[in-house]
């Protein structure tokens, strides 16, 4: 069984759409400018989790802070002395390991005996780890990495290796990943937070991965195994994990440096102008030593004043807007390694799958049933998938791509739409284009409007039939040359088909000279039949308009006197494209339409211009009294056999004149008399109606010549009125 070809080729715009989106959402996942959102799309995942327990945490923070820069009696930077108490107290404290977020590259700016003394402390208890760095210097000639380490009095006396504490900004400015280290000069320099578990583990070097190892996934420290981040910027996964920030600002116990060093040896400002001392440190009831807060711990040293600058948007940081102090993003790469915590990312193929999948999902959903359903659809879809990104981040620590899958159902319904809209207008114009010839704008707009076509072998419609013809005809083409036939013919129906099609009339055809057409249809219309009438009127206006212009513009007799018919009958007939596979019309048929061209030609039997059936006067009159009809006959058309009363459009209500009233009180008087075969009455009454006709050809004058016939041949006392008509 073939597929249709349109259907064909509706599947084969889908699918194109479809594979364009895809294709288009894949470089989503790489475009540069699109990476903010995903990395916001990650910082609110953090938020949706909440913060996790730290509780059992070995760490705890020390924070060089503004509070500690007003107690200590030196203003910052202070002298390396303080940090020689800070060692000591720490240790006595029972500290096992101490990291400083701090890089003492530059000598005490008092006396050099204070670097004495830090370094005496540091190679004392060996459990100190100092922060060091790179940093990439330029001039005019050359451009390289410098390195920013501690003094060499301080380095030389501490056992352990320099630990960097530079962050690693993701494109947004963000920290969200934390390096291993960094290779210079070929030794490997690690990272403050992996030296302090190094140290805290008591791991040997040989037991760490070189950071030149790139070719597995796990970065190996010891017993642990840190899971490299999948991310393709710069090539991260070879050098760094996925940070999984335990909290906001506050996780981890934060204690300012001042109330460490704060013992009974030491005078802080505070206890200076309360001229009595209150220690911190080493009170036997409240004092952080009896508290037992450093006992077996991690302990970073890092700034939180704002002078220092060392704060980084994260995530818990409220989008950058409230960064944190650097020290507390080292702690929470420790503690994500310490309880191997690690978030991992979903993998690239697997979403490249999950996105093509959808956008074949939606196209088929789109070709299927609708546009609708389709943006239904795919609302669902993008539901779906935000909540498994969710789940999956939340409950199995995996972090799933966002803006590609939901750019890949964006696109693809937009594409969908898009097409349909298309399609839409293609249909539109082409409905314009096959009945803006033979009906009005107006008419064409509400059909296009309304989603309705006539079907394809028609449908039964409610509606009024149309049928004009100039009369005598045949004269015109004897008397006419063909050159001026046609221009006369032409200009009398475009006058004629624009009151049709401005009274929301269809043009079915031309034959000749006369104008077949038909009121509620392809579009229904309530008053059809009113409009119908009123068409009629109109166009008879139009003529004597038109004769006028015609005898200015030196036109024979016979175009200056032409005249025209028109029959109408209302009823349910045929509508629809007929005729052959590569030529058909848009056209009507059926016993009702026959009945009109009836009307048509009959007219011409009573002298009068324009013969409706009852059914359209009726019809008619139930949207309006515009119309002055006078009952004609009840005749019997040739080619049926039930009868019909037709009637006369006298004119329109606002142009009668009280002759053509009394004319047809009077005729109708007659009508009476006529059909209780009360002849003479009939016949006086006729010949009072006939001096107030129009016109020398007339109703009036026709029923005179058929009472005197019946007077001479009386029908009989079952005669019911009914005139059968022997010709066309």
């Amino acid at each position: 069984m073939s597929i249709p070809k349109k259907k064909k080729k509706t599947f084969l715009a889908l699918s194109a759409i479809a594979l364009g989106a895809f294709v288009i959402s894949i470089l989503f996942l790489f475009l540069k400018p699109l990476q903010p959102l995903e990395y916001r799309y990650t910082d609110k995942l953090f938020e949706w989790r909440g913060p996790l327990d730290v509780s059992d945490s070995p760490i705890v923070l020390v924070a060089i802070s503004d509070q500690a820069d007003e107690e200590i009696p030196e203003k910052y930077p202070w002298p390396t002395s303080i940090y020689a108490r800070l060692v000591e107290n720490l240790n006595k404290a029972g500290a096992k390991v101490i990291l400083f977020d701090v890089v003492f590259n530059n000598p005490d700016k008092d006396e050099l005996r204070n670097d004495t003394l830090f370094a005496q402390a540091l190679n004392k208890y060996g459990n100190v780890i100092l922060g060091g760095d790179l940093r990439l210097m330029e001039n005019q000639f050359s451009q390289g990495l410098t390195q920013v380490f501690p003094t060499e009095v301080l380095q030389d006396n501490n056992p352990n290796r320099v630990g960097f504490v530079h962050v690693n900004l993701a494109s947004d400015g963000a920290v969200r990943n934390y390096r291993f280290g960094t290779e210079y000069q070929e030794e490997d320099y690690y990272m403050l937070g992996l030296e302090g578990i190094r140290l805290f583990d008591e791991i040997p070097y040989e037991e760490i991965a070189p950071l030149s190892q790139d070719s597995t996934h796990v970065f190996k420290l010891g017993a642990y195994s840190i899971q490299k981040d999948g991310n393709y910027e710069k090539e991260a996964w070879k050098s760094s994990f996925i940070i999984n920030y335990y909290g906001p600002d506050g996780t981890f116990p934060e204690v300012s440096l001042e109330e460490v060093i704060d013992d009974s040896s030491y005078t802080t400002n505070f206890e200076r102008e309360l001229e009595y001392g209150i220690n911190t440190f080493d009170d036997p009831e409240i004092g952080l030593l009896q508290r037992g807060v450093f006992k077996d711990k991690i302990v970073i040293i890092g700034a939180t004043m704002p002078l220092l600058k060392d704060f980084y948007a994260t995530p818990f940081a409220n989008a950058g807007k409230e960064p944190r102090p650097g020290y507390q993003v080292h702690a929470n790469a420790i503690q994500t390694v310490l309880d191997s915590n690690y978030i991992t990312r979903f993998g690239g193929y697997p979403t490249i799958f999950i996105m093509f999948v959808m956008c074949l999902s939606i196209a088929l959903v789109n070709g299927r049933w609708s546009a609708n359903w389709g943006i239904f659809y795919s609302l669902i879809a993008a539901g779906v998938y935000f909540g498994i990104t969710v789940w999956a981040f939340v409950n199995q620590q995996v972090l799933m791509q966002i803006v590609g899958p939901v750019a890949a159902i964006i696109l693809t319904q937009v594409g969908m739409v898009s097409y349909q809209y298309y399609t839409e207008l293609k249909e539109k114009k082409r409905i314009r284009g096959m009945f803006s010839s033979y009906v009005s704008p107006e008419l064409v707009d509400q059909m296009i409007e309304s989603g309705k076509e006539p079907s394809l072998g028609g449908e039964e419609t409610y509606m009024t039939a149309f049928f004009s013809d100039i009369v005598s005809f045949s004269t015109f083409s004897e008397q006419l040359e063909a050159k001026e036939l046609v221009k006369l013919i032409n200009e009398y129906l475009n006058s004629m088909t624009g009151i049709v099609n401005d009274r929301g009339g269809t043009l079915d055809k031309y034959i000749g000279d006369a104008i077949v057409a038909f009121f509620g249809a392809p579009v229904p219309v309530k008053d059809h039949a009113l409009q119908a009438c009123m068409s009629s009127q109109l166009m008879q206006k139009e003529l004597a308009r038109l004769r006028q212009k015609w005898g200015k513009d030196g036109w024979p007799d016979i175009v200056i006197n032409m005249q025209h018919r028109m029959g109408m009958n209302t009823g349910n007939m045929v509508t629809g494209n007929m005729g052959s596979e590569r030529r058909f019309n848009y056209t009507m048929m059926g016993d009702n339409v026959n009945l009109a061209a009836r009307c048509e030609s009959g007219a011409k039997q009573y002298g009068v211009f324009t013969m409706v059936t009852e059914a359209t006067k009726k019809e008619a009159e139930k949207f309006g009294d515009e119309c002055v009809f006078r009952f004609l006959d009840q005749i019997v058309v040739k080619g049926r056999t039930q009868p019909a009363r037709v009637y006369e459009i006298a004119g329109l209500r606002e142009d009668a004149y009280q002759e053509l009233f009394d004319c047809i009180g009077l005729y109708e008087e007659g009508m009476e008399h006529y059909l209780n075969q009360e002849w003479d009455k009939a016949i006086a009454k006729f010949e009072a109606s006939a001096r107030l006709e129009e016109y020398e050809q007339n109703p009036s004058g026709i029923f005179i010549n058929r009472c005197k016939q019946m007077k001479q041949n009386p029908p009989g006392p079952d005669w019911n009125g009914v005139y059968v008509m022997q010709s066309k």
